[in-house]
């Protein structure tokens, strides 16, 4: 089966939901407690289905619930695969014109960010990234802080040195369906080794007018054989096996 490392699973149509989760494994990803909560009900009813406990940084408002979602995690520890959505805001701040508020929500995500990473630490799971532009370098030097083992920088666009580094580390980075509509995420992805790939829809985000779903992994690698000179089949096995390695998932 391919694997979706990202996706928001409980947001898809119901329809949708039934027929994808029965052709892929996938990674659904928390934006808040309420969300998870869904997610380890789904748990119960689809083996395929990886849960990652976290609060999206994109959404300020949640940020009041970590200690919420830290017992949630700990208490369901055995259940889920990573921790995440989590990460630094960015679209959020663009919104922003008064920047003693801009600032007062950075300060704040930070330290959020930090609390869960040292928690991923201590419980030894995987972190499930929202980190992209400049908020790369921070993320890495406290991932470096907490010596974070497996991280998944889902759909990263940043710069040249934020990518060598996490390549370093040993981390992963999954690419969107956008790459196949988006000229310069293209360009950027061109930059990826393709030993440190991991395929994502991070549905129900659209792209082309369609929602994303898991099963556009496959479109998707097949879109990437033009970009690193491989097969379809060959850029499959390799996400999905570093996926396997990302969230220990015996995938016969």
């Amino acid at each position: 089966m391919n694997i979706d490392v990202h996706c928001h699973f409980e947001q898809l149509p119901a329809e949708l939901r039934e027929k994808e989760i029965r052709r892929n494994i996938v990674a659904g990803v928390a934006v808040d407690y309420k969300s998870g909560e869904i997610l380890l009900e789904y748990k119960k009813i689809y083996p395929n289905l990886m849960v990652c406990l976290g609060i999206h940084p994109e959404y300020p408002e949640k940020y009041g619930d970590y200690e919420l979602v830290e017992k949630q995690i700990r208490e369901n520890v055995s259940e889920i695969s990573a921790i995440g959505e989590i990460g630094l805001p960015y679209f959020n701040l663009l919104e922003i014109e008064d920047m003693e508020k801009k600032a007062d929500i950075l300060k704040k995500a930070e330290i959020i960010f930090e609390r869960f990473l040292k928690l991923a630490a201590e419980l030894d799971l995987p972190v499930n990234l929202h980190c992209i532009e400049d908020s790369g370098e921070y993320a890495i030097r406290e991932l470096e802080k907490y010596k974070i083992k497996k991280a998944l920088f889902h759909w990263f666009e940043g710069d040249l040195s934020a990518l060598e580094k996490i390549k370093g580390n040993g981390w992963n980075i999954s690419v969107s369906p956008d790459v196949i509509y988006n000229k310069e995420y293209e360009k950027f992805v061109r930059n990826i080794p393709l030993e440190i790939i991991t395929l994502e829809s991070d549905g129900p985000w659209e792209y082309g007018g369609e929602i994303g779903i898991p099963s556009m992994t496959e479109k998707t690698a097949d879109f990437l054989t033009k970009i690193y000179s491989k097969s379809k089949e060959e850029i499959l096995e390799i996400a999905n096996r570093n996926a396997c390695v990302l969230f220990n998932i015996k995938n016969d």
